[in-house]
């Protein structure tokens, strides 16, 4: 009998398969998440621009 913990979806069976075949895409997607999301905190007078710099929204009005 076939435990829960033995399963694997097939979507989960293609991405192996891929990586597997293709092993930079590993590589691609940290440099993608790095160019993306990996940036070193604001300096404090670049968050003091980055502040300043926000455009003030107005709020949304129901009419």
């Amino acid at each position: 009998m076939r435990h829960y913990r033995d399963y694997e979806s097939e979507f989960t069976t293609f991405l192996r398969h891929m990586k597997q075949e293709h092993p930079e895409i590993d590589r691609d997607q940290r440099d993608g998440r790095k160019l993306l999301w990996d940036k070193p905190p604001l300096q404090p007078d670049e968050l003091k621009l980055a502040i300043n710099s926000e455009v003030k929204l107005k709020p949304y009005v129901y009419e």
